[in-house]
């Protein structure tokens, strides 16, 4: 029962971060400058790195109960996709804009997206593997 309110609470953070995500877009768009925006966009900051954190220690508390083979399969999904956004983006940078190549933007997006990929299902673990 423990499990199952975890997994709602997780869908619910994502939900709301989902819909907080696209006002902020909504407001960075359109430029709207008042007290309101702005306390609302320092809120989606502390939001967005308190689910960074809460994610984290999820996927942790998670990823214990798996088996060794499923960890050490999504590791090994994780560098593969690290390795291969990496260059993906370094090739493409290098061929449209090689004097503006950011090694440390290249690398945290790629870090990113791919322990997301990677990782994204133990987050939302149901049962045991």
């Amino acid at each position: 029962m423990k499990k199952m309110k975890q997994l709602f609470f997780t869908k619910i953070i994502y939900g709301l971060f989902l819909i907080a995500t696209i006002i902020t877009m909504f407001i960075v768009y359109m430029n709207i400058d008042n007290t309101l925006a702005f306390h609302f966009l320092i809120g989606y900051a502390f939001f967005a790195f308190f689910m960074l954190i809460y994610v984290s220690i999820i996927t942790i508390v998670n990823i214990r109960k798996f088996k060794w083979a499923y960890i050490r399969r999504s590791i090994f999904k994780f560098i593969a996709l690290f390795i291969l956004l990496s260059a993906i983006t370094y090739t493409f940078n290098y061929i449209m804009r090689p004097s503006k190549i950011d090694l440390l933007r290249i690398f945290s997006n790629s870090l990113g997206l791919s322990f997301g990929i990677a990782f994204f299902d133990i987050v939302f673990f149901k049962e045991k593997i």
